[in-house]
């Protein structure tokens, strides 16, 4: 853990030997080795070799980055050097130490007796011999030379003492309270010391994790603060208190959610960064006891076993995060635990517990997380003078329902704002949409994040989603995942096909009371308009207000595909405006949305039109016959031409198919633009339908002064089918 140990002796005097014998090499940092490791041993005039001594100043500049890598994970940290001069080394030791909050001691070699020395130094090998002068100099150096106080001054036969794992004994004391995990909750943790007042016959352990998710976070700070002034109380340090301590010390550290919070109310009360450090510098690394004939080790957590060799060789952050990631299996870790156990210690600790299990579900680990935070609450263990266990739990009524969504909007923020395929428009002040960029849809560069940016709206100040449309989704046949050989593996039936309509997406939610009208990048403009007329024309105030207090209530979206064949023709022909009910969809950062039986019930209820359900696959057989009865050259759905299908799985997996009308029109479509544009007719015999219609189009259009902006494929094919019919 953190303790820095500075070995200081002559050359030849045993320091290296002392490492090799305690097998400490992989816990040392060696000036020598670093020293090899830039160039190898060099000839001298006498037939020998040294190891180069001219590369000195990067030899202790890429140690002293070593050394502050060690120490920002709290590992245990030997120097392996001569340290005769206090000079420059012992300067950056100290400074080190106190950013990091180590212990420092130095072992000290420098009491072996001169001539052994020598007589040593001529036992070395070639290369490690250094001049009887060198050592005759660093000897005189050594009585000169004073050692800082704040360095702890040991000799070879005591390092034990300072490493070895003894429990403290707290047996003078009525009961042991263990505080678990308190995220800023202040109320919860005010509520248990005016139930159980702090008295100087019991003792207190906190486990860590004080701040940050909560919202109480200045009184919290300010409460442990006062309760620090009690002798009989030990808080150990916890994650969030790390990252806390990296903001405190202007130190780079990944900003999340959490600690923003915190920041800016610590900001806003004027709490000084030099009161944080001072409040971390006091936190504790582990509690590790003995009260009642037992052992207790309390870390913040947890650990799989306790292992032989002393704790304080670990790393800090071995006992502050546990083992793992942080949502493992705790099953594991605790069985192991449980197994390892021969000399009946029990285990304590907070930090995780994403099952929501009991404080003790198993033998020997005791859970002191209680989802706080979210509502939870304070578990605190007590371990009393009859040796009984006493456990209290203290519900968290002062919380922020909205944490867990927060949480993820404001991660999903940042790595949208991260992501340079991604286009954020500011509509208002803390109000943006979020679109994947042109660059992303032409170079079809899709991941997890572009294809979430697709009619997104947050609430940048809030961390709230405003609306939201669906992921982007991908044509059969379109991309890997979405071929045939692919899907036969990966979906999960039945799967639904739904009629996809010709239209453009009007996207609906409620914010600040209001509705709030979207198409997938705007919520102003003329399609916002478009929809809002149809939208007012074809739903009753009565159903309107049903349809607002749903949105609200439940935090959604309706999605609704909007068709305009006056202002917004596509391919597709339509004789009149409309508005069908596409889907509700959860205003959260992972797209899920209601079951379509649901958004069946309340339009039924409502008379309002919905999608509509056209075949359900239970097989990937008969998916495989739809897909081929839907895609033939004369196909039409109730004799009618549409557009295709949106097909979805039982694990709402989003995949479309398109019909051969639809596809044969937009491309035709597009030729018909080019060609009225350039004034240029390309004309194939391969294609007997597209030679028509180009032949068509040069006849009615080339040369003429016509306005191409009023022309739509509708029009212009309805035209010339009826061309087609009198020929």
């Amino acid at each position: 853990m953190r303790k820095l140990i500075i070995l200081r002796g002559a050359m030849g005097c045993g320091k290296t030997t002392f490492i090799k014998e305690h097998h400490l090499e992989r816990f040392t940092l060696s000036s020598d080795t670093i020293r090899l490791m830039f160039s190898s041993p060099e000839l001298t005039i006498n037939y020998t070799e040294t190891i180069p001594q001219y590369n000195n100043k990067k030899v202790w500049d890429l140690l002293y980055q070593l050394l502050e890598e060690r120490m920002k994970k709290g590992e245990f940290t030997i120097i392996d050097a001569v340290h005769a001069y206090v000079d420059e080394s012992f300067k950056v030791y100290k400074k080190l130490a106190e950013k990091y909050r180590y212990h420092t001691y130095v072992l000290d070699f420098t009491d072996i007796p001169k001539e052994e020395v020598l007589k040593r130094n001529l036992q070395r090998e070639d290369f490690r011999i250094v001049p009887p002068s060198s050592i005759e100099r660093v000897y005189t150096a050594f009585k000169k030379e004073k050692i800082p106080s704040s360095f702890r001054i040991i000799k070879p036969e005591d390092f034990e003492t300072i490493t070895k794992t003894t429990p403290r004994d707290l047996n003078n004391y009525e009961n042991i309270h263990i505080i678990g995990d308190i995220h800023g909750s202040y109320t919860a943790l005010k509520t248990y010391f005016n139930k159980y007042p702090v008295i100087p016959q019991d003792f207190y352990i906190f486990v860590g994790d004080y701040f940050d998710r909560g919202i109480e976070n200045y009184h919290t700070f300010k409460y442990l603060k006062e309760l620090m002034e009690h002798k009989n109380m030990i808080f150990l340090v916890g994650n969030h208190e790390d990252k806390l301590y990296k903001y405190a010390c202007d130190d780079e550290f990944k900003m999340d959610y959490d600690i923003k919070n915190t920041i800016e109310e610590f900001e806003q009360k004027k709490l000084k960064k030099s009161e944080i450090r001072g409040f971390i510098k006091k936190l504790s690394q582990l509690a590790y006891i003995t009260f009642n004939g037992k052992n207790y080790l309390i870390t913040h957590g947890g650990i799989p076993y306790i292992p032989e060799k002393p704790l304080d060789f670990y790393s800090t952050n071995t006992f502050i995060y546990g083992i793992d990631k942080y949502d493992v299996d705790i099953d594991k870790i605790y069985n192991e635990y449980m197994k390892s156990q021969k000399e009946k210690t029990y285990q304590i600790h907070g930090h995780r517990n994403h099952l929501k299990l009991p404080y003790n579900t198993y033998i020997y680990s005791i859970n002191l997380e209680g989802d706080i935070e979210h509502g939870g609450h304070l578990r605190v263990l007590t371990l009393t003078k009859n040796d009984s266990q006493k456990y209290t739990e203290i519900k968290n009524n002062n919380y922020n329902p909205n944490l867990i969504t927060e949480t993820a909007t404001y991660n999903l923020v940042e790595d949208l704002r991260k992501n340079k395929y991604i286009f954020e428009k500011e509509l208002e002040k803390n109000l943006s949409s979020f679109n994947f960029s042109k660059e992303a849809f032409y170079n079809k560069i899709w991941n997890n994040i572009t294809t979430q940016a697709r009619g997104l709206f947050i609430d940048t100040a809030k961390y709230h989603i405003v609306a939201r449309s669906y992921n982007k989704f991908f044509k059969i046949e379109e991309r890997p995942e979405t071929k045939l050989e692919n899907l036969k593996k990966s979906m999960i039936f039945p799967a639904h096909f739904y009629l996809k309509y010709n239209g453009f997406l009007g996207i609906l939610s409620v914010w600040n009371d209001e509705f709030f009208f979207a198409s997938k990048k705007v919520n102003t403009g003329n399609y916002i308009e478009y929809f809002k007329t149809i939208f007012y024309n074809k739903l009753t105030p009565t159903k309107i207000k049903k349809l607002k207090q749903k949105l609200a209530k439940e935090n959604l979206t309706a999605v609704f595909e909007v068709i305009d064949p006056l202002n917004d023709p596509h391919i597709i022909e339509y004789q009149e405006p409309d508005i069908i009910l596409l889907d509700f969809i959860h205003n959260t950062p992972d797209f899920s949305k209601l079951p379509y039986e649901e958004l069946q019930k309340f339009a039924t209820e409502n008379n309002i039109k919905i999608k509509e359900l056209a075949y359900i696959a239970k097989t990937y057989e008969e998916l495989e016959d739809i897909l081929k009865e839907t895609t033939q050259e004369n196909y039409q759905w109730k004799n009618n031409n549409i557009e295709g299908f949106v097909i979805e799985d039982s694990n709402f997996t989003m995949l479309k198919t398109k019909t051969h009308y639809y596809d044969t029109w937009k491309y035709l479509r597009a030729k018909m633009e080019t060609a009225l544009t350039t004034n240029k007719f390309k004309i194939k015999d391969e294609n007997a339908l597209e030679k028509n219609f180009m032949t068509y189009l040069k006849e009615t259009y080339q040369n003429k002064d016509t306005d191409i902006t009023n022309i739509n494929i509708i029009e212009v094919r309805k035209n010339f089918l009826k061309e087609q019919i009198k020929k």
